[in-house]
């Protein structure tokens, strides 16, 4: 995660542009999702189901766990309008071999612009 970015204030929509590469690896991905999705409801037993979403991945990584978690606490400051929906933790080779990184990948989602609902699932403990 960069810090670095600069800070700006925008009226309205913002829109980012997102390389060609991305554009393409997402297609590419729903697709081969959506097929997978249509081949699993073939064979599904009763009472399943499967489903595709697509989630913003945000990526933290850090030479430390302490570190990783505090890179992403950062970054839900930055977006408090973000739900988290999911988290998966990694430690993974560094630069040097004995040296090791950790990641956390966070599943999250906005809220819809016209009805304010999140697109993802959430859980919610009842007693």
């Amino acid at each position: 995660m960069s810090a670095n970015l600069p800070e700006t204030v925008a009226e309205g929509a913002v829109v980012l542009p997102a390389p060609p590469r991305v554009v393409d690896d997402l297609a590419r991905d729903l697709t081969r999702a959506a097929a997978a999705v249509r081949s699993a409801s073939r064979d599904c037993r009763a009472g399943a189901d499967v489903a595709v979403a697509a989630y913003t991945a945000v990526v933290c990584t850090g030479r430390s766990a302490a570190r990783t978690l505090e890179e992403a606490a950062a970054w839900c400051r930055q977006a408090p309008e973000a739900e988290v929906h999911s988290l998966a933790w990694a430690r993974v080779p560094g630069h040097r071999e004995d040296v090791h990184e950790y990641r956390v990948t966070m599943a999250v989602s906005f809220p819809d612009g016209e009805t304010g609902e999140y697109l993802g699932d959430t859980h919610h403990a009842c007693r």
